[in-house]
């Protein structure tokens, strides 16, 4: 009897799958809608959002620099020997990414003080040739490090749920990290390379938050959902369902609540938020771009052109959902305000 309850139980619980509570908010507005234009929903379409390519397609491999016994012994006088053993370890080759690039510009960071401290002639002229091959490794280093690092496929994830209503403003922390990766150049170039413990709690912000994922998703969902709304408005204002031979139904002031207390008060903030969040991201990441290697860079200028469309196409269809209101109250001699 008790696995029986316990079998109906679970069966009720999977069958009752709470949506996302901005799908969920986006639903109860089209069911207000259906109710007081007296049309049918229709049926709200799906995409995939953008996907990046596989990481196969993306990650570079680097040959390692070698550097002689000797020659190694011999950067001890300006303090590069630590780093560079380090590096050069078992676990320096085997290292993500994020902590390659680290070591790495520790390394130029290193290389150009033993620039300015080392007097031995053949050391020196090891290290100008370090700095060199470090330097010409560089766009490589960092592509792999951020543009097609593991933590920035997680931040684009496919499978994250679109943003909370009233929490949009939670995720700054990821929009801040994306900044930081942005600026590692100018960091490098001006000697503020900063500390493990720093970077990597950048990194962890855009793999935990997943925000560019979560906007890519509130997106499409944005515009499907106002899209099938503009389609009921529409039906809406061809038929006067709501004020037939020109004489208003009193649905048209039923109609008028569902625009200012659903539509404006409760579903429009969201959509401009996730419209707000959407732009400031995409400059961001725009910078992090400009900073690649172009040959490098049109590896994900497909993915780059589709979030590009995505967010035009929703900018669209909320001007177009603004427009239906006003259609709707113009054709039976009203006007879209409360």
């Amino acid at each position: 009897m008790r696995t029986t309850a316990f079998v109906f139980l679970l069966t009720l619980l999977c069958a009752c799958q709470l949506k996302p509570p901005a799908e969920a908010l986006l639903d109860d507005y089209l069911t207000r809608l259906s109710r007081v234009l007296d049309v049918d929903r229709p049926a709200v379409a799906a995409s995939l959002p953008p996907r990046m390519p596989p990481t196969r397609a993306l990650q570079i491999t680097i040959e390692p620099l070698s550097i002689d016994l000797l020659d190694f012994w011999g950067f001890r006088k300006c303090g590069l020997a630590e780093v560079l053993g380090e590096r050069n370890s078992v676990l320096g080759r085997v290292m993500v990414p994020s902590q390659h690039l680290h070591m790495d510009g520790r390394i130029l960071e290193g290389l150009q003080q033993c620039r300015s401290t080392l007097e031995d002639e053949t050391l020196l002229a090891l290290t100008e040739e370090l700095i060199d091959a470090k330097q010409a490794q560089w766009p490589l280093l960092y592509w792999n490090a951020t543009a097609a690092a593991p933590e920035l496929r997680a931040f684009w994830s496919p499978s994250s749920e679109p943003l909370v209503p009233g929490q949009e403003a939670s995720y700054q922390a990821a929009e801040t990290a994306l900044g930081f990766l942005a600026d590692l150049p100018h960091r490098l170039s001006e000697n503020r390379w900063p500390e493990r413990e720093n970077l990597e709690a950048h990194y962890q912000a855009l793999e935990q938050f997943e925000l560019g994922g979560r906007l890519l998703q509130s997106l499409e969902l944005g515009h499907h959902y106002i899209a099938a709304g503009n389609r009921m408005l529409e039906q809406a204002a061809r038929r006067q369902t709501l004020c037939p031979a020109g004489l208003q139904k009193k649905e048209l002031e039923y109609a008028r609540n569902v625009m200012v207390k659903v539509f404006v008060g409760e579903v429009q903030p969201w959509l401009a938020a996730v419209n707000r969040r959407s732009q400031s991201l995409q400059a961001q990441y725009d910078t992090l771009m400009d900073q690649q290697a172009p040959d490098l860079r049109e590896k994900l200028q497909p993915f780059e052109t589709e979030i590009v469309a995505l967010q035009a196409q929703f900018e669209k269809t909320l001007r177009q959902h603004v427009e239906h209101w006003q259609q709707l109250f113009d054709t039976c001699g009203s006007k879209a305000r409360p």
